[in-house]
């Protein structure tokens, strides 16, 4: 039985960090949204994606988020506050979820007997191996592409020299203090 407590607080930390306008606040938003949705993969005795939520989300994605913001100066960076710029995306949302949400309601996979076995079944972390290795592996391999692509890109984003960076020569660095330590010994008589 999920209780519509933890439910609901995942829901409305999952809107109040969209709508913080405080990067720091919207991450402890955000480290709430994930303990909330880790109390209820606990509720659904989904023990293994509850730990794996918060391990991999809540002890690093939302560290690193952090570490990110203490390292960007926020103090020189105006919030703009006004809600105009975000209510029509805000309305496409609202709409895309409604309609998800309408066709959960009106499809044949709302059975209760295909959940509850689905569930039993997918709860078992040797049996979700094997469906993750087997029957969703075209899926695995795309999303596992995916995050290749973006470390690649990463990498090549960081490596690329820019035209405004300044950069030390080395040869030039050592040339000069290697005469600047010449010149001081001849000028204090050595």
């Amino acid at each position: 039985m999920i209780s519509p407590i933890f439910m609901v607080l995942t829901i409305i930390s999952g809107i109040m960090v969209v709508t913080a306008v405080h990067p720091v606040h919207s991450i402890i938003w955000l480290v709430l949204s994930f303990i909330g949705a880790a109390i209820v993969f606990i509720q659904l005795q989904a023990d293994f994606i509850a730990l794996a939520t918060l391990i991999i989300y809540v002890g690093a994605i939302a560290i690193l988020f952090i570490f990110v913001l203490m390292m960007l100066n926020l103090s020189s960076f105006e919030f703009d506050s006004s809600i105009s710029s975000i209510i029509p995306l805000g309305i496409i949302s609202v709409l895309g979820l409604m309609t998800l949400i309408f066709g959960l309601e009106y499809s044949n996979i709302n059975n209760s007997e295909v959940e509850e076995i689905l569930v039993k079944e997918l709860l078992d972390i040797q049996t979700l191996g094997f469906h993750l290795y087997t029957s969703y592996a075209p899926h695995l391999i795309v999303a596992s592409l995916i995050l290749l692509v973006a470390m690649i890109g990463a990498i090549i984003l960081t490596l690329q020299p820019h035209l405004t960076a300044k950069r030390q020569d080395n040869f030039i660095q050592i040339s000069r203090d290697s005469h600047y330590i010449s010149e001081n010994r001849n000028n204090s008589g050595h």
